[in-house]
């Protein structure tokens, strides 16, 4: 063997067994997050906590809020204690409960049901309130009460990012709650991208002599408005909803081999780090190396959603963009 090309077959054994040696044995997924809920611990024990948060992650993965209650779930529901990975108490009587995803995964996708990812949007929430005798304001980060909440309840139920405008954000805040209050939803669709968000959640709150709130929620994200009148989550469960008729999908909870390059690795670092971020998707699973060469390195995959799924996820974050691939297969650049 030439000198420089045995140079070039130890360099690559070195790099295989760097990035084999970066690949943790057992991953924790991002994914696994997605799979864990919080519920009440009540009188009626733990089984039926299971059953309460076995319900609240069906609605959160299949984007329906009527899930717990289909022919193909309720044996889910029934069965929740059977599927639970492990559980905690966490603060104020609750428990945290993680399920066994690839159990539920399957179960829905043998029902024929569409799957969310955990791949979300995020929404700004512009909120205005009017508590009764004066006391008119908007929600904001800072802000501490039962309506924000309320709020963030039902986005933890759902699965929905929320971001609340922030008055270090240099936020005219009288501005925007006038704004809020009058319907001005255009103007406040603008600042969505300074706060990083793809929707725009406004509303205007009124309380009635019981303390209760009748909510007008308007909706713009996804290139189209929605509007609904209800209680303070509705507004939630309306932007959740429309993302839920885009994202969710029926082929988002099969599985497909899938074979990734990642192309612009520099240096043996770069290679690791690489696997690292593959490993950190939710999206893939059994990430196998395959090949290593001189600027780039190929892996196979378990890929949860396709294709589609893994490059949207990638695009997201992280070091790694998607760049155009064969049929069936993906390619991304790395960018430190």
């Amino acid at each position: 063997m030439a000198p420089h090309l045995a140079r070039w077959h130890l360099g690559v054994v070195s790099l295989m067994a760097l990035i084999a040696f970066a690949m943790p044995v057992n991953p924790a997924h991002g994914a696994a997050t997605q799979f864990e809920v919080t519920v009440p611990l009540t009188a009626e024990g733990e089984e039926a906590a299971f059953r309460t948060g076995m319900a609240d992650l069906l609605v959160r993965i299949t984007g329906r809020r009527d899930a717990a209650q289909l022919p193909g779930l309720v044996p889910l529901v029934d069965n929740a204690p059977r599927y639970v990975s492990s559980y905690r108490r966490a603060p104020g009587r609750r428990l945290l409960i993680s399920f066994d995803e690839d159990a539920v995964e399957t179960a829905v996708a043998q029902a024929g049901l569409p799957f969310w990812g955990d791949v979300r949007p995020t929404t700004l929430v512009w909120l205005a309130v009017d508590r009764g005798g004066g006391r008119r304001g908007l929600v904001t980060s800072d802000t501490a009460g039962e309506e924000k909440d309320a709020v963030e309840a039902a986005a933890a139920q759902r699965g929905l990012p929320l971001v609340w405008p922030s008055a270090g954000a240099g936020e005219d805040l009288r501005l925007r709650f006038e704004q809020a209050w009058s319907g001005d939803v255009g103007s406040l669709a603008e600042t969505a991208s300074r706060y990083g968000a793809e929707g725009v959640l406004v509303g205007k709150a009124v309380a009635d002599t019981t303390g209760a709130y009748a909510v007008e929620w308007t909706f713009l994200g996804d290139g189209g408005r929605s509007q609904v009148r209800g209680g303070v989550e509705s507004g939630v469960h309306l932007a959740a909803d429309r993302y839920a008729s885009r994202y969710a999908s029926t082929a988002g909870a099969q599985r497909s081999e899938i074979e990734i390059t990642v192309l612009g690795l520099t240096h043996a670092a770069a290679y690791a780090d690489a696997s690292r971020q593959l490993e950190s998707l939710a999206a893939v699973r059994d990430l196998r190396l395959v090949r290593v060469n001189p600027d780039s390195a190929v892996f196979r995959a378990s890929v949860r959603g396709g294709l589609d799924a893994l490059q949207r996820e990638a695009a997201a974050g992280g070091r790694l963009r998607p760049v155009a691939g064969e049929q069936g297969a993906a390619q991304f650049t790395y960018v430190r």
